[in-house]
This record gives C-alpha cells, structure tokens and sequence, in this order.
C-alpha cells in the first residue's frame, strides 16, 4: 500500500534547500563557529581588564537570533603569596555585553608558586544585527603580581559561538 504525505508542512518539504534556516523553529542551532588558541603567552599585571588576542567571528543569519557564547581554558596564576587571581570577561566588539559572562581563579595561600584551574565561560547574548561580531576574552590581576597566560602552552584555550534562532 503506498502513503503519500501532500502538504506546505508535508514531505515534500524534505527536499534539497526547502528546509531553510527561516523555517527553523525558535531555538534551533542556525550555526557553529569554533576557535582554538595558538598556544602564543599573554600575561597581565593589569587590574583592568585587557584584550586576550583570542577572537573568534560569527555572522548573524537573523537581527532576532541569540549567540551562545562558550570560552575554556586553563589559567595560570602567579603571585609572592596571600590572595591572587585572575577574572576574565566575554568582550562583544571591544565592549562587555553582559557581566554574566564572567569567570576567573583565585590564588589563596602564602607560597610563590604557580596554580591552574580549568573553567568554562558560558553566557546567551543579543547582538541584534546581522553584521559581523566578534567575541574576545578579555582578563585583569586582582593583585599587581598575578599573572594570566590566557593562551599558553598547554592551556588549550577555545571559544565556541553558536547562533540560536530566535
């Protein structure tokens, strides 16, 4: 016995390009971008926060879409003893889009010595626009002797940027 499905949401919907990103209901993944460092140091002594050189570029399909926003790494810190760390910030286009998007390590005993501690960033933001938009960390010393290797040797620092439809 033969079925056949008619339809503007039927089968015939399932062929080559007839689904669209357009189509796709509100939440679906439209696209990935993913960026891993290349293992080139950058310190800070800064307690303001500074461009990490880590960028990673997504092209909005739609004004309305969300970008998910997902950065991990490794930090390295240093200090002469006491309490020290690191924050780091999910920078849109040289500017914070949202403080939810933060996260650091903190150093807390008296010895010299180094410490790392792998962390996961993950924030939703709302560019509104179909433009270009680049993602950066961006990092600060909470004391002026801890130091921050956002893309070190080993740290294997990546930003992955999804677009949610919206």
């Amino acid at each position: 016995m033969t079925t056949t499905i008619t339809g503007a949401t039927g089968v015939n919907q399932i062929t080559d390009d007839a689904i669209t990103a357009a189509k796709l209901p509100a939440g679906s993944v439209l696209q990935v971008i993913h960026v891993k460092g290349s293992g080139t140091d950058t310190t800070t002594t800064s307690t303001s926060y500074v461009a990490s050189g880590l960028q990673a570029s997504i092209t909005p399909q739609f004004s309305n879409s969300k970008i998910m926003v997902i950065f991990n790494s490794i930090a390295f810190v240093n200090g002469a003893g006491g309490h020290y760390g690191v924050g780091v910030s999910i920078y849109r286009g040289g500017s914070e889009p949202s403080p939810t998007m933060r996260g650091g390590v903190r150093k807390d005993n008296s010895g010299g010595s180094w410490v790392s501690a792998s962390y996961t960033i993950a924030g939703l933001d709302s560019p509104n626009t179909t433009n270009a938009v680049v993602y950066e960390p961006y990092f600060k010393s909470y004391a002026n002797t801890a130091y921050f290797f956002v893309d070190h040797v080993g740290s294997n620092p990546t930003i992955t940027l999804m677009e949610i439809a919206g």
